[in-house]
């Protein structure tokens, strides 16, 4: 294929040998364009705090869409049958890298970040905690929409929109590609990149790579599990979260109309590991999606968290009583069994699930109204209000409401009847807390700062 003429640096990136077809892709940066002052994305904190450095590369290429080989092969277990099409389209597309600066404060994990843009621009950032302590972050801008922003109006927002000199050159094909486009940079930034021109990774010695994507992206990924993995196998492990349980047809990204999704399951014929961390905002769309834990797959979920959470009583205008419950800690929490299961192969532990009754599956729920079964972070364990994972949404407010769950603290008399005083309140907490570290689902690294947020709104207990 032709090869562009930059003024920075460049370098190839070889498809392996594994793939069907051998095609080739070009790596040019860091990136230092723009009027911005920086990458979209870009963590808001100083990260050379951690001891990490953050850069930007373009890639360009030429991507493959892929098809069922048969007319109804996306069926319901994630079996796929699957292959590339013929034809293949070009694109120039981004990566975003957060890595350690030095080798020695690698741990040889890098998390790949499927950007998600239902918003109409790229969510997805590296905040403070677990992906700043040894891992390399790399954000991914896999899809149309990131770049090129909704079409017309005040909607537009993609990254061209945004910053048009350093972005402007940014070219999509369409999310039918957006699958091998992933792969490319997975394969620029995993353990067989090549060894000579630009290394987006600074010579970090990469040992496991892992796919990780939020809500849609998780839609992505799950579809990319099982149809696209099998093929490529750029990836070690995957973790989508706050996934509804669906996937795409492949063909419907062709179709220019709604995309269709399908509740499926992810299949467990691959050597890949699968952690699906979901709040209780995904239960009920995703129980026809369950399926038993296996030697490859675990499942999560967070009994009284939401999609997104706020913080306690933050005035979120759009809304009535944001959920402040989050299932973050969890999240953290399995990029840490994650790295250990492909480390050293200490499985993830097995958690239970939010219970369901009737035939159109409710959630079952206790004498205060939240969601029996499940994880129970100390938040529920130790109640203090009825959380639930579907918002309400006030006349004229946010479109996303239901995403961001409900809250309603108990009364001052009910508090009284349960917990006698602060003191009384923090014991049975920090009892809570130490279960939850104990089973693995809260990181012992994260517990101060989340009981120094409890012990802060205890302090009204008398």
């Amino acid at each position: 294929m032709k090869l562009f003429v930059r003024n920075v640096l460049t370098t190839l990136v070889v498809l392996s040998a594994c793939s069907p077809t051998v095609i080739a892709a070009e790596l040019s940066g860091p990136v230092t364009a723009g009027t911005k002052g920086g990458p979209f994305s870009a963590p808001t904190f100083d990260i050379s705090k951690y001891g990490y450095v953050v850069e930007e590369f373009y890639l360009d290429g030429a991507a493959f869409a892929y098809k069922f080989k048969e007319p109804d092969g996306q069926t319901d277990d994630g079996g796929w049958v699957t292959k590339r099409r013929k034809d293949t389209q070009p694109f120039k597309s981004r990566i975003l890298v957060v890595r350690p600066a030095e080798a020695k404060n690698f741990n040889g994990t890098v998390i790949a970040h499927w950007q998600n843009v239902t918003a109409g621009f790229e969510l997805g950032s590296v905040t403070e905690g677990e992906y700043l302590r040894g891992y390399a972050w790399v954000g991914i801008s896999a899809q149309k929409i990131g770049i090129e922003g909704y079409p017309g109006g005040e909607r537009i927002a993609g990254l061209k929109h945004w910053d048009e000199e350093r972005y402007g050159s940014l070219e999509h094909p369409g999310d039918a590609y957006s699958y091998d486009i992933f792969t490319q940079a997975g394969r620029a930034i995993g353990p067989d990149r090549p060894k000579s021109g630009i290394d987006p990774m600074g010579g970090l010695p990469v040992r496991r790579i892992v796919a990780a994507g939020a809500s849609q992206s998780a839609g992505r990924l799950r579809t990319y599990i099982n149809g696209v993995h099998p093929i490529e196998k750029v990836f070690d492990g995957f973790i989508p979260y706050i996934d509804f349980g669906t996937t795409i047809a492949f063909d419907r990204d062709f179709g220019g109309g709604r995309r269709t999704r399908h509740s499926t399951q992810i299949r467990t014929d691959i050597d890949a590991k699968v952690i699906v961390v979901n709040s209780e905002t995904e239960t009920q769309a995703y129980s026809v999606a369950r399926q038993p834990d296996s030697k490859t797959f675990r499942f999560w979920e967070v009994a009284g968290t939401s999609h997104v959470s706020s913080p306690r009583r933050a005035n979120t205008p759009g809304m009535e009583n944001p959920n402040w419950h989050s299932f973050q800690p969890v999240y953290s929490a399995s990029l840490r069994h994650m790295h250990n299961w492909l480390k050293d192969g200490t499985a993830p532990p097995k958690m239970p699930l939010v219970e369901m009754v009737g035939d159109t599956m409710e959630i079952a729920r206790d004498e205060d109204g939240n969601a029996k079964g499940g994880i129970r972070l100390p938040e529920l364990a130790v109640p203090s209000a009825t959380h639930t994972g579907s918002g309400k949404r006030v006349p004229g407010g946010n479109r996303f409401a239901s995403l961001y769950g409900n809250a309603v603290d108990f009364s001052d008399e009910k508090l009284a009847g349960l917990y006698s005083d602060q003191s009384a309140f923090m014991a049975d907490y920090d009892k809570a807390l130490e279960n939850s570290v104990d089973q693995g689902m809260i990181l012992v690294e994260d517990a101060p700062a989340i009981r120094e947020a409890a012990a802060a709104w205890a302090a009204k207990l008398k």
